[in-house]
């Protein structure tokens, strides 16, 4: 049996090559109905892909499911001392313009985004929310 812990609890799992794809989702409310989101999506990294090339495939598959998606800003940089990729992009919901900034890592085998979204009036307040979990991050190796 293999362990699988989580914050709450822990639990066995029969001996399967399971994959965690664990998506975690923060809302924080804002003034005027709006909400300020904090996302972070692992999965496995496929094999021989490059973060870069993991990058390049999920700007694409937003390009198709996002109306209006562009990416601002796109850099290299550190993330918690792993390299990674920050972008800055926008993207339509309806009437509602949003924006979201984007860390992009490879950990441990697991390719993970960190992102944090907000309507593009709340831009500063997302700024503020991201550069604190960049500037907090710390990775656990146990």
């Amino acid at each position: 049996m293999a362990n699988y812990y989580m914050n709450e609890a822990v639990f066995d799992l029969p001996e399967r090559p399971f994959l965690d794809k664990t998506i975690h989702g923060l809302d924080a409310k804002l003034p005027g109905d709006k909400t300020l989101g904090v996302l972070v999506h692992r999965r496995p990294a496929d094999a021989g892909k490059t973060l870069r090339q993991l990058v390049d495939e999920n700007i694409a598959v937003n390009k198709t499911r996002l109306s209006a998606f562009a990416v601002l800003e796109d850099t290299a940089a550190s993330v918690g001392g792993v390299p990674g990729f920050l972008l800055r992009t926008k993207w339509r919901n309806g009437a509602t313009q949003l924006c979201q900034l984007q860390a992009h890592v490879l950990f441990q085998g697991q390719a993970m985004i960190f992102a944090v979204g907000a309507p593009l009036d709340e831009q500063a307040v997302c700024d503020e929310t991201f550069a604190s979990l960049l500037e907090t991050i710390t990775w656990r190796t146990e």
